[in-house]
């Protein structure tokens, strides 16, 4: 399965990238920065005043000159290769950070809590799931200025290994670094938590976060990273190509800051998300959103070298229910058909809303696309020369034959949800695939059990952790 896409030519491209150029030379980048971050904007040559950082040309010049050279490393790396496609495995991870969740019972919203957080690590890891890009639910019945440690504690003493939680205080930074520690985890270079530098688009960054990716540079000696999220209709321009300018000319100024700080590039971040002018609300989902991203990796591609790619951040859907199956159909085909192999289970309200009844039919639906991926032998067993000899004669009584009976489970798919009878035989028993997949969930849900592999002694640590977190956070 393979799909090509081409949202502009490069004629196209170079326009825009002159336009954000002008951009990046006309606005400054308020940043509130410590003395320790402008020293180095400063020494690379950027010019500070007070909040505001601006990029001279001379700096601009430098910036361009180390993208250019790894565009040129990109290409004669690969000027004689093959394009290559992505292989069929499909790999699922668990996501979001929702501070509710969708009740398995009621289907309604509520309050993400604790409990919530702790049954949905040993349901994850019941269902053999082993990659988590975010927590899924950040408890909202915890020390709230504490409440990032308190997940990734909570994570740590209820799942197989500790999985990544975003680090939203720099006073809580010592606290992850320590319940790794005490778990085991690497914390030098690459950590198990993240702590980026968030930009708040257009052009700013606030003291926090330039705390939390200062220290965690001098702690854990790994670079600085930027992350941005950038919302087309509010913080950018909704025009695809307004917003591609505006994301290119912060992209590039973070180029520089991260240059000066660590001698690394930051790639071109096109649009997150987008406001929905129906429901004034912001989306992950559509195919707007599609556009404005095939946008922004197309100018990556342009300017560092590369392939640009395109793909469905997540659904709107609220609850578990026809739109929210819907919804994960067309993104979950789609990210399949372009190329992307590693798929997010289990959100809703575009990652806001966590759910065990989505969890387990997404991964139905992963199953799905991983049995039409699937080798399929031509071996003289699986051929059947001589039952297709003995049986067609007969008619169709292939069902009574000791071949089918060896291979139809490897052969056909057979989902759990989806209800595939005759309409005369659903008449006399109705169901539903999302009250199948509710009682299924309750099912793991109930029997799951905590896979935490630290002692006793490790537990009691990281809950004196909790307390002397939550304690400190009362304290500020």
């Amino acid at each position: 399965m393979k799909m090509a896409f081409e949202l502009f030519g490069e004629p196209e491209l170079e326009r825009l990238f002159q336009d954000a150029l002008r951009v990046w030379r006309a606005a400054a980048f308020r940043v509130q920065g410590t003395e320790e971050f402008f020293d180095y904007l400063t020494d690379y040559g950027c010019e500070v005043d007070g909040e505001y950082v601006r990029f001279p040309q001379r700096v601009i010049d430098k910036a361009l000159a180390r993208i250019a050279e790894e565009k040129q490393r990109w290409t004669a790396g690969h000027r004689n290769a093959e394009e290559r496609w992505p292989a069929s495995e499909l790999r699922v991870f668990t996501h979001g950070q929702a501070l509710h969740i969708c009740d398995l019972e009621t289907n309604r919203l509520r309050p993400a809590t604790e409990a919530d957080l702790v049954k949905w690590c040993h349901l994850v890891d019941a269902m053999g799931i082993q990659e988590r890009s975010h927590p899924t639910f950040i408890p909202t019945d915890v020390c709230r200025g504490a409440a990032d440690f308190h997940t990734f504690a909570t994570i740590i003493l209820n799942s197989r290994k500790a999985h990544r939680v975003s680090v939203y205080s720099a006073r809580t930074l010592p606290f992850f670094i320590e319940a790794c520690k005490i778990a085991g985890e690497e914390v030098r270079r690459d950590p198990v938590f993240a702590a980026k530098c968030w930009v708040n688009s257009p052009f700013m960054i606030t003291r926090e976060n330039i705390d939390v990716a200062m220290d965690a540079r001098r702690l854990l000696g790994a670079p600085l990273t930027f992350g941005q999220m950038p919302v087309a209709g509010a913080a950018v321009p909704v025009t695809v190509a307004g917003a591609l300018v505006q994301n290119t000319a912060e992209s590039l100024a973070l180029n520089a800051m991260r240059l000066a700080i660590d001698g690394l590039t930051h790639s071109i971040v096109g649009t997150s998300t987008v406001i929905d002018m129906v429901d004034a609300c912001h989306r992950q989902s559509g195919p707007d959103l599609m556009l404005h991203m095939l946008a922004g990796s197309e100018m990556h591609a342009y300017l560092f070298g590369g392939q640009s790619t395109i793909a469905v951040a997540g659904v709107s859907a609220q609850t578990v229910s026809p739109q929210s199956t819907y919804e994960k159909a067309l993104s979950t085909a789609f990210n399949i058909a372009a190329g992307k192999r590693q798929l997010g289970i289990g959100c809703l309200a575009d990652s806001d809303v966590g759910s065990p009844v989505q969890l387990v039919l997404d991964h139905e639906m992963v199953g799905f696309f991983r049995h039409l991926f699937r080798d399929v032998s031509a071996d003289d067993a699986h051929v059947g020369l001589d039952t297709i000899l003995a049986t067609a004669p007969r008619g169709a009584r292939f069902l009574e034959t000791n071949h089918t009976a060896q291979f139809f489970r490897e052969a056909c798919w057979l989902p759990a949800f989806m209800d595939h009878r005759a309409p005369l035989a659903w008449m006399q028993n109705p169901s539903d695939m999302i009250d199948r997949a509710r009682k299924r969930a309750g099912e793991l849900q109930a029997s799951a059990e905590n896979q935490c592999p630290l002692s006793a002694q490790q537990r009691n640590q990281i809950q004196s952790l909790i307390r002397e977190a939550d304690a400190l956070a009362r304290d500020i």
